[in-house]
């Protein structure tokens, strides 16, 4: 990494907003990126100067451990909290506490330790009351769950003001090309459908409005907040968004214009009416095995405005929301994605609706790394001891034979490596890498004069050990399914990725392969060296770093 640049930690960094702050902030920051999810399945590219932590900043040992661990890098400058939870039920899941509320004071107790320059939090002008001008001096006293978590949460910035610079940032409703705003979305679905009914209704006068920005923007604000840091108070709350506000009848209309090439009228239905028209809606998508979007909760803010006066904000940061990437001229585009790429505006749309609140592959790996080193002794070990029991069964004679003469560091040593490279696979869930792999681990084994099936074996004890060592914990219960998905099925695509790479290497030169057998072996020391890279290698894959063979280098 490049240690001129600052360092800055980013929370949420799988989400929407997260996705678009890392594209704007690479080659600017040291990046430090905090997430449940895998970088892989958040579709992040690898970058020098980026480092992935998958943990939940509600678990406060983990991270406290796994982000102190990181200060090898250079150290943090800053940290942006944009993790948060939110569903649309209105219900007060417990995520509210523990992401939204404990997570973020994790995070200030973290930046507090670390001494960072200044802590930047992702509040929202949804958490401040309907009818009266939002302003950045407005409470965020909505009565929703919500509401109610981001509240707490810019009370614990003030409160850690005094160590900690911070900066509440209240995000307007934040859009992109492809939507990705579950209300939007909706109401483009509906109006845009081509039924007759659906796409003239405008729920009450069409008079509901909120203020948006598109997240492109809203990433560069928060680069603007962190730029402007040394000339802002030690705490200071922004509204991100527009003045103003856009109501559903303004968009109704550029959206149909739009879409059909003509004016569409209106059909506006009666606020009394609506709530037996969302039960029958409800009701029919759960015989259908679906959950709708409409809830009974919504009817209230029918015909309600959330007014934004930004003009504060825009005075102090010298900053303003980019014209063209307003929402009434960005529409357009919109729809355009919609019309062009309905599967993929459909999937990614859907994404922000149906939320993840389990991470079953997060538990699981906790599992394995809490007894970790004492596990993975205890599994090495007892591999080790197998196989150099020349009556071990499942090994071919051949193998057995091998294994003779081979010196027990190096053999303890690789399946050190095998055990280590599960984790990670079991981690990031992302089982390609046993592909990447496939070359080293196939025939590393046969340079040093162990049999080509000492892998596949290996693996296999490595996958009975685990599952037989952690099903039987109290928490792991629920996990059973996930535990072979996890890992059977990480050691099945590894064993598969060896076996085929043993068949390519027959078919292409059948005399090479033979050929290692009569290599002269390395001394020991240096394949020691080899496998401790590799391991280690391994570990870092789960910071999101990219790597290479040393072997494939050599």
């Amino acid at each position: 990494m490049d240690h001129a640049l600052p360092g800055l930690i980013l929370t949420g960094a799988s989400g929407f907003v997260g996705r678009h702050f890392i594209k704007a902030a690479i080659g600017k920051f040291r990046l430090f990126c905090v997430a449940r999810r895998s970088m892989e399945e958040s579709g992040v590219q690898p970058d020098a100067n980026l480092r992935w932590i998958q943990v939940d900043i509600a678990n406060w040992e983990k991270l406290q451990d796994l982000v102190l661990r990181m200060q090898v890098h250079g150290g943090f400058d800053y940290v942006v909290n944009l993790a948060g939870y939110y569903d649309f039920t209105n219900q007060d899941h417990p995520e509210y506490t523990r992401t939204n509320i404990q997570g973020t004071k994790n995070m200030l107790k973290l930046a507090k330790e670390l001494g960072v320059k200044r802590f930047v939090f992702a509040s929202s002008q949804a958490a401040c009351p309907f009818g009266p001008v939002v302003t950045e001096e407005t409470p965020p006293d909505a009565d929703i769950p919500y509401a109610r978590s981001k509240r707490a949460g810019e009370e614990l910035v003030k409160e850690y003001a005094q160590w900690v610079p911070g900066t509440i940032v209240r995000i307007a409703a934040v859009f992109s090309d492809w939507c990705e705003y579950p209300p939007l979305y909706t109401l483009l679905n509906n109006w845009l459908s081509g039924k007759w009914l659906e796409s003239h209704i405008i729920a009450g006068r069409g008079q509901s409005a909120l203020p948006y920005i598109h997240v492109q923007d809203l990433a560069q604000f928060f680069l603007r907040v962190i730029e402007k840091s040394d000339t802002l108070d030690r705490c200071c709350t922004f509204n991100a968004g527009p003045d103003g506000t856009v109501s559903h009848l303004e968009l109704f209309r550029i959206a149909t214009q739009f879409h059909y090439k003509k004016n569409i009228q209106p059909v506006f239905i009666n606020k009394g009416l609506l709530a037996p028209m969302i039960l029958a809606r409800q009701l029919l998508s759960r015989m259908q095995g679906k959950q709708p979007f409409e809830q009974l909760w919504m009817v209230q803010y029918i015909d309600q405005q959330l007014i934004a006066d930004s003009s504060w904000t825009r005075s102090a940061l010298s900053w303003r929301p980019t014209p063209r990437k307003s929402i009434t001229r960005r529409l357009v585009f919109l729809i355009e994605n919609m019309n062009k790429n309905p599967e993929l505006w459909q999937s990614w749309n859907e994404a922000r609706i149906r939320k993840e609140t389990e991470h079953p592959h997060l538990v699981l790996h906790e599992l394995l790394c809490d007894a970790l080193d004492a596990a993975r002794d205890e599994s090495i070990e007892s591999i080790t001891r197998q196989l150099l029991d020349t009556d071990t069964p499942g090994l071919h004679m051949a193998d057995s034979q091998m294994l003779g003469g081979v010196d027990k560091t190096l053999l303890h040593a690789y399946v050190r490596l095998l055990y280590q490279l599960i984790v990670t696979v079991i981690r990031t869930r992302n089982r390609p890498m046993m592909q990447q792999h496939a070359h080293t681990i196939t025939f590393l084994p046969m340079i040093v004069g162990f049999g080509s099936g000492l892998a596949s074996h290996c693996l296999y004890d490595i996958s009975e050990f685990m599952i037989k060592r952690f099903r039987d914990r109290p928490k792991f219960q629920h996990l059973t399914a996930r535990a072979d998905e996890y890992v059977a099925m990480a050691i099945h695509m590894a064993v598969d990725q060896i076996e085929d790479q043993n068949e390519l290497s027959r078919l292409q030169s059948p005399v090479l392969l033979e050929g290692f057998k009569e290599m002269p072996r390395p001394a020991n020391t240096e394949l020691e060296h080899v496998v401790c890279q590799l391991e280690e290698l391994c570990r870092e894959a789960i910071s999101g770093q990219s790597w290479t063979s040393p072997l494939a280098q050599e």
